[in-house]
């Protein structure tokens, strides 16, 4: 395995994040620790984004920056990976924030633990260990300790150049994530709230564009596929993944219109509810969700109202 002060590659796809971005560069730069660079590549981004990552590069020697014609987050992302200099590769997003020992707390995991992936819980629990790939990637299915963003983990170089991210298509993550934690022999998990997601109003996380949902869609059934394919004796927590995107989609969806692709949903979800309702490892809410389409799609929008599911 590697040193200690081993590189580490911040890859940061930057597109219209001008009134985010200083505080995202400021806060990996100001890590405790040093031995990193940050890789800033400014996906044709139409406002001043381009000339403030510049105006990094010029101060730090730390900060490389490319510039490209706008082809969407995975496409930044995977150029970024292709310049990374790093034994280690971490994704942050361009408007959100680190705490300083966010770095140092993965790079810790995966030395300590002789891990090729690390993770930071995004819920407490007992003690960091090391998990195997395949128990990793049921937990992030489960959506446990953690889940499909490539944030809040770090990755061994040989994982991410090899497993590109899909381009052209939102929910990216969901699609491909699942494939990098499979890929590691171990996977270190740890405790720390270091890692802050912002919320903004044209985040995906958001969306309500009918193309960003039925990405999330065919994203889903990618990494459905990809575990029957690989991995089955993981299909019930497969299962359980999807049955949760399907759900977001099918009740995001404009009211008028997209009839076939309700129609797709609605047969998704009823496909898969009995293998949610039986499991124990599912989330509460999940199950619930699941009980309640037994009732018809009316009773379980009318949960969905209530409760996100």
């Amino acid at each position: 395995m590697s040193k200690p002060d081993s590189l580490v590659s911040c890859v940061i796809p930057v597109y219209k994040a001008e009134s985010y971005l200083h505080q995202c560069i400021d806060s990996v730069l100001a890590q405790d620790y040093s031995h990193l660079e940050v890789i800033l590549v400014n996906d044709g981004s139409p406002d001043r984004s381009g000339v403030i990552c510049d105006a990094y590069q010029a101060l730090d020697r730390r900060v490389r920056v490319f510039h490209q014609h706008n082809q969407g987050v995975s496409a930044a992302r995977n150029y970024g990976v292709r310049q990374a200099l790093g034994t280690y590769i971490a994704f942050i997003d361009a408007d959100d924030w680190v705490e300083p020992s966010y770095i140092s707390s993965l790079v810790g995991l995966a030395e300590n633990y002789q891990a090729q992936a690390s993770v930071l819980a995004q819920t407490a629990h007992n003690e960091a260990n090391r998990l195997s790939g395949e128990e990793a990637l049921e937990e992030m299915l489960y959506q446990k300790l953690f889940d499909t963003a490539p944030w809040g983990k770090l990755f061994h170089r040989s994982i991410p150049t090899s497993i590109p991210f899909p381009e052209g298509m939102f929910y990216e993550d969901l699609a491909v994530v699942c494939r990098m934690i499979s890929r590691a022999d171990f996977v270190a998990v740890g405790n720390g709230a270091l890692y802050h997601y912002r919320t903004t109003p044209d985040g995906t996380m958001n969306g309500h564009d009918v193309g960003r949902l039925l990405d999330e869609q065919k994203a889903a059934r990618m990494m459905y596929d990809f575990v029957l394919n690989t991995m089955p004796n993981l299909r019930r927590a497969a299962a359980c993944r999807k049955f949760s995107a399907d759900c977001q989609v099918l009740f995001k969806l404009p009211a008028e219109g997209y009839s076939s692709e309700k129609t797709q949903l609605w047969c998704a979800i009823k496909q898969n509810r009995l293998s949610v309702v039986c499991d124990s490892h599912a989330r509460l809410k999940n199950r619930i969700a699941a009980l309640s389409s037994y009732f018809g799609k009316g009773a379980m929008e009318i949960l969905w109202s209530l409760h996100k599911l």
